[in-house]
């Protein structure tokens, strides 16, 4: 059953429980009718209707819902396969400066930084050029997948672009798990979703090479296909290009379709659970703020003999 539907009337746009607009029930075409002489002015085109001027049905994109965008975002969310930990983090999630050194000052990230927010904001460009990126990082927890799973949500958030995020040790699984009777192609070939999608993330990439060579001909035909069909690709490694333990071939596709951006030698994955699980415990009561404590002895001084 459809939702309520609401319509705001500062922006226009359609809100409700299944995200199903009103005006084009998720479509995202808004159908009407218009002058065919206004038509033929508005889009710069002939008027072949000579001197009459009869109303033609003209499909526009929904002023509504904005030509379904909110639909499309909830699909490509529902499909990307992003570590459900990640599910909902944006770019401004991503805390650069959780990179502190031993010295206690924090590493400049600010090149990283612009070039993130130039592949977000810029991202046609990048698209245009055939360029993702090779996020790579030589410590575990470093925050690779991380930043990833917020470039990805931004792009499907701003752009509803079809992404798929796979761990790199789940490709051979993936081509091996085609139904060869299904009706369905994506169904018969798992891969071809991979294939095909505009944004594809392959995580921790170079970590376990059990397949051997049946592994780099799955990669090697994956990357191939991406690069020669411009295809977006994002990698995550603790290897830099030159130390992942494959030929030659790979090696190049992977340079010629992403720029390397080594992030900070820091583990932060330690330093984020030990935050969650402090206000965790403040959260239950079990951590009194320091204010409290001082109050607290204030107190028990006061309640005692001189």
């Amino acid at each position: 059953m459809q939702g309520s539907v609401k319509t705001t009337a500062a922006t226009g746009q359609t809100t409700s429980s299944t995200r199903k607009c009103e005006q084009c029930g998720g479509t995202g075409m808004y159908i009407f009718q218009q002058k065919a002489s206004e038509y033929a002015k508005e889009t710069k085109r002939d008027h072949i209707y000579g001197d009459k001027d009869p109303l033609i049905w003209v499909g526009r994109k929904c002023p509504y819902c904005n030509g379904g965008h909110a639909e499309m975002v909830t699909l490509v969310r529902k499909t990307s396969e992003i570590p459900s930990s990640f599910y909902d983090k944006r770019i401004s999630d991503f805390d650069w400066n959780v990179y502190v050194k031993d010295d206690g000052t924090i590493e400049n990230t600010k090149d990283k930084q612009r070039a993130v927010q130039s592949f977000i904001d810029q991202y046609e460009i990048w698209e245009d050029k055939n360029v993702g990126l090779y996020i790579c990082g030589k410590i575990k927890g470093s925050g690779k997948t991380l930043l990833a799973s917020c470039i990805c949500n931004e792009l499907m958030a701003t752009r509803a672009i079809r992404t798929r995020f796979v761990r790199a040790s789940e490709l051979i699984d993936i081509s091996q798990s085609g139904d060869k009777n299904s009706y369905e192609e994506s169904r018969r070939n798992p891969m071809k979703l991979l294939y095909e999608c505009k944004f594809l993330v392959i995580d921790d990439l170079g970590q376990k090479n059990t397949g051997g060579e049946w592994l780099e001909d799955i990669l090697f035909k994956l990357l191939d296909y991406r690069m020669t069909n411009k295809r977006m690709t994002v990698i995550t490694s603790n290897l830099e290009l030159k130390e992942l333990p494959f030929n030659e071939r790979i090696i190049d596709r992977l340079d010629k379709i992403c720029v390397p951006m080594h992030l900070p030698e820091i583990c932060v994955r330690t330093k984020e659970a030990r935050h969650n699980r402090t206000e965790l415990f403040r959260e239950l009561g079990l951590i009194k703020e320091k204010k409290e404590e001082d109050n607290g002895k204030k107190n028990d001084t006061e309640g005692q003999d001189p």
